[in-house]
């Protein structure tokens, strides 16, 4: 449910330009848009616009996330926005997720410029514009976790990895099981399931993470082929440990929330 709250593009960038305190939606549209440019090695050239920031801000406001600053002298447009406990008592959850990212950060990157399009030829990490001026240690934790977030934004992800880390299984065998979860949790996940098509792509992500481990042998079918998850991915799930912690403390919340994101009664 947690991933589920993080899942939108700019959710996470909103929260890590706020943690400092108070900002307008224009202070906020100029950090978000100065942290993509210290991240286009990443991502490619990517701009945050009004539009977009608005829709963000209103639903993050309704989620109970952010909420509008003391400021009677400010429309409610222009008020400032500022982080709630709830919110911040996430960033401080997912230190751990940013530790682990910290030592598997060159694998990260290499697995977003393929995924996104960007040449691994590009300006490494902490460049800007062609620069190269480094990124300060602040900095490169909170795009550490940014990285990991992407990986774990891809929707089967965590129910693959979870799977996995009970031992090696088949990929039909994962299929089964995770829509086995889906099925108990049908007040919160609705109707949808994980399909053959999405789990071999969710494999490969996972693959090209060094997450799983998926290597048939010669002339082996992959279907035959056992996944296991590697110490990366045990790794992981372990550091995501405190967010389920965050995660169980608010259970009725989340699940209000993604029941309501997903039209659910």
């Amino acid at each position: 449910m947690t991933l589920e709250l993080l899942r939108n593009r700019w959710t996470y960038p909103v929260c890590v330009a706020l943690r400092d305190g108070p900002l307008r939606p224009a202070q906020l549209l100029e950090r978000i848009n100065e942290g993509n440019a210290r991240n286009a090695d990443l991502a490619g050239l990517r701009t945050l616009h009004e539009k977009p920031l608005f829709a963000t801000l209103q639903r993050m406001e309704a989620e109970g996330l952010i909420v509008r600053g003391p400021d009677a002298g400010s429309a409610n447009g222009i008020a400032p926005r500022e982080l709630t406990i709830m919110s911040r008592d996430l960033l401080t959850a997912l230190h751990r997720v940013g530790v682990w990212a910290s030592a598997h950060r060159d694998e990260l990157a290499v697995t977003l410029r393929k995924h996104r399009g960007v040449s691994q030829s590009d300006a490494g990490p902490g460049d800007r514009a062609g620069t190269d001026s480094a990124l300060g240690p602040e900095q490169e934790y909170w795009r550490g976790v940014g990285m990991a977030l992407v990986i774990l934004r891809l929707r089967w992800a965590f129910a693959v990895l979870h799977q996995l880390s009970r031992g090696p299984q088949h990929p039909t065998g994962v299929a089964v099981a995770v829509n086995a979860d889906v099925a108990r949790n049908r007040d919160i996940m609705g109707s949808r399931s994980l399909s053959e098509k999405v789990l071999w792509d969710t494999l490969h992500r996972l693959v090209e993470g060094g997450l799983v481990n998926h290597q048939p042998r010669a002339g082996q079918f992959a279907s035959t082929a056992q996944c296991t998850i590697t110490p990366s991915g045990n790794a992981l799930l372990v550091a995501l440990a405190p967010i389920g912690s965050w995660a169980v403390e608010r259970e009725e919340q989340l699940a209000a929330i993604v029941r309501r994101r997903r039209g659910l009664h």
